[in-house]
């Protein structure tokens, strides 16, 4: 679905000093090749850079595929793109809490006598992105305590008289290899998130570079807390939502956002017509 008024999917603007397609190719392994990749391998890399760009306020990703080596081109070139340092944790969809979202180092805590607390896996990923795969059969419990770590940036315990918050503002990409007859992913974590990309059909003939290096997402970072958007694009936008049938304000909201990280990825101290719009089309549409 495209946002109304727009013709074609507008053009993505691009990001400076890119590589060449052959050259990102190679650096993530794959033979040299002249390729035309797939509108839908164009919104996933998009999505994964702008996910490295502002990991926790755009939330995430969902990305429909199984595992496969299409998905594991596209995590490649999101872990590449992430700054240096950054963490890019796994999760187990069946994960106990404690490991989640922190307890009480037990071993510590009785050597010295005093409660010694330990962070847990989302506290210990804060400033980066975690991966989860199998999302769709995440519990509602666990989903919930995520998109609860997503809300607050913060997660923590309370145990026997004991507590302990930790930071945690961190990026999901939720991967969602569910067939038709699963229960979807469950919804207080998919609104979360600002992007839903779909590789299930693809192969690795239909895909291409990464949208950005790691240099680029770094210089992008440094601009976008002064990337200013106009009164005019933010009631664009939101008209674009209302017309699509959007009635998330949530989906609004990333939408500016995303708005403000593809300019800042273009260069742009003032969020653009095609930036406005290519941010309709990824997170509204």
């Amino acid at each position: 679905m495209k946002p109304a008024g727009a013709a074609s999917a507008p053009k993505p603007p691009r990001a400076p000093a890119a590589r060449g397609t052959a050259d990102r190719l190679d650096t993530l392994g794959m033979a040299r090749a002249e390729v035309d990749p797939d509108p839908a391998w164009i919104d996933a890399a998009w999505a994964a850079a702008l996910c490295t760009v502002d990991p926790a306020g755009l939330g995430g990703v969902v990305v429909r595929a199984a595992a496969g080596p299409v998905r594991d081109l596209w995590t490649r070139q999101l872990q590449a793109q992430l700054p240096a340092g950054e963490p890019l944790r796994r999760m187990p969809a069946r994960i106990a809490d404690e490991r989640l979202l922190g307890g009480l180092d037990l071993t510590a805590t009785l050597q010295l006598g005093r409660p010694v607390a330990q962070r847990g896996l989302l506290a210990e990923s804060h400033g980066g992105i975690v991966l989860v795969p199998m999302a769709e059969r995440l519990p509602p419990g666990t989903a919930a305590r995520l998109a609860s770590a997503l809300d607050q940036g913060e997660v923590g315990f309370e145990r026997d008289g004991s507590s302990q918050r930790w930071p945690c503002r961190i990026g999901v990409v939720a991967f969602d290899e569910g067939t038709a007859d699963d229960a979807p992913l469950p919804a207080a974590l998919a609104d979360r998130l600002a992007f839903h990309v779909n590789l299930a059909q693809l192969s690795l003939r239909q895909c291409g570079a990464a949208a950005a290096s790691a240099e680029e997402i770094v210089a992008a970072r440094r601009l976008w807390p002064a990337v200013t958007l106009g009164d005019e694009m933010t009631q664009a936008l939101c008209g674009i939502a209302m017309r699509l049938g959007v009635a998330s304000l949530r989906a609004s909201v990333l939408a500016l956002r995303a708005a403000r990280a593809i300019a800042a990825l273009g260069g742009h101290d003032e969020v653009q017509e095609d930036d406005a719009l290519m941010a309709a089309r990824l997170v509204l549409a």
